[in-house]
């Protein structure tokens, strides 16, 4: 059986992160004081006219793809990890054919090792200590797959489909990155599209989230905790404003750090799209994947109905945007 979600919370959440991730690539690699000099104190406020995505959202793009040949929960559930395995390998060299704007090292380095190495090897990919942000970036499509499957398991955290979420989640994420903590933060991803898709409002995903992911790592754990420090203390008036917020968690280079910050975005403004993205991009580090992480969420919660029109209409591959969701919600219209 196919799962049937609100589509519009399925283009809210594909349509989110892209804006994210495009409104974060100009100013990616520059520091705070450099895009206030360029954009004002604010920072940089809306997208630039055709503005383009990066690797974050063609790397989505490539795990939806993989979730399209897979096909359902169900099927899912029948598959070995080599056949998981093999089709998000299959993906990502087709990715690295249009990579997008800066895609990272070690995602290239990875899939030039899937490219040139029979498949009996490929597990051997993401053999590396890398606890970059590139498997987190790329997550949201699988919250979006297993959203409806692991709604009766929600209240209590654990359940069969939230193991099955955690190990389809760790074979695409380890296929590049072999840090464990980068395990945690795509599983975070995931699992917060999930949650956003039922409902579960922002300050209530930390539990959840602390609970799957702070045993597989101590660094994931660590940035969470940190994440609860910095939420107090902002409430309470003892951090000035959200950029001193954001670098008190990191700068969004790992993982954890992206996820957390991206967290924090959504946390602050859950009822504004557009402050909760000028937040996420505008600090001193990874721009463009804070911004696609939070923007997965926000739209996931609220649907299309809460992303600004204008700022899609400024997108200038917004056609391939199109394409992709039409085969996404036909899949979860159960037309395929």
């Amino acid at each position: 059986m196919l799962l049937v979600l609100d589509q519009d919370k399925i283009q809210g959440c594909f349509w989110g992160l892209a804006l994210g991730d495009a409104l974060g690539q100009p100013v990616e690699f520059n520091h705070i004081d450099v895009i206030q000099k360029r954009y004002g104190l604010k920072g940089i406020q809306e997208p630039k006219a055709r503005a383009l995505w990066t690797d974050d959202t063609e790397m989505t793009f490539a795990v939806t793809r993989a979730l399209l040949r897979l096909g359902s929960i169900a099927k899912i559930e029948e598959l070995d990890e080599n056949s998981i395995r093999k089709v998000f390998a299959e993906e990502f060299i087709t990715w690295s054919d249009n990579p997008g704007c800066a895609p990272g090292p070690t995602c290239m380095q990875a899939v030039n090792f899937l490219r040139s190495h029979p498949v009996k090897y490929w597990r051997s990919a993401g053999q590396n200590d890398s606890k970059g942000s590139g498997s987190v970036m790329r997550a949201a499509p699988l919250g979006l797959w297993f959203a409806d499957a692991i709604a009766p398991e929600l209240s209590r955290g654990r359940g069969k489909i939230h193991d099955l979420l955690i190990q389809v989640s760790t074979l695409q994420s380890e296929i590049t990155h072999g840090h464990k903590v980068a395990t945690a933060a795509a599983l975070a991803g995931a699992y917060s599209v999930a949650l956003a898709v039922n409902n579960t409002q922002p300050r209530d995903m930390v539990k959840p989230i602390q609970r799957i992911c702070n045993e597989i790592h101590p660094d994931f754990a660590g940035v969470m905790s940190k994440l609860g420090n910095v939420l107090y203390h902002r409430v309470r008036g003892e951090i000035n404003n959200d950029i001193e917020a954001l670098h008190a968690i990191g700068l969004g280079w790992t993982g954890e750090e992206a996820f957390a910050m991206a967290l924090y975005s959504v946390i602050q403004f859950p009822d504004d799209f557009r402050a909760c993205l000028q937040t996420a991009v505008n600090h001193n580090g990874d721009s463009d994947s804070v911004g696609c992480i939070a923007g997965s969420i926000v739209g996931a919660l609220y649907g299309i109905k809460c992303l600004p029109l204008e700022w899609i209409n400024r997108l200038a591959e917004r056609q391939r945007m199109d394409q992709m969701l039409l085969q996404v919600c036909t899949f979860f219209s159960g037309h395929l």
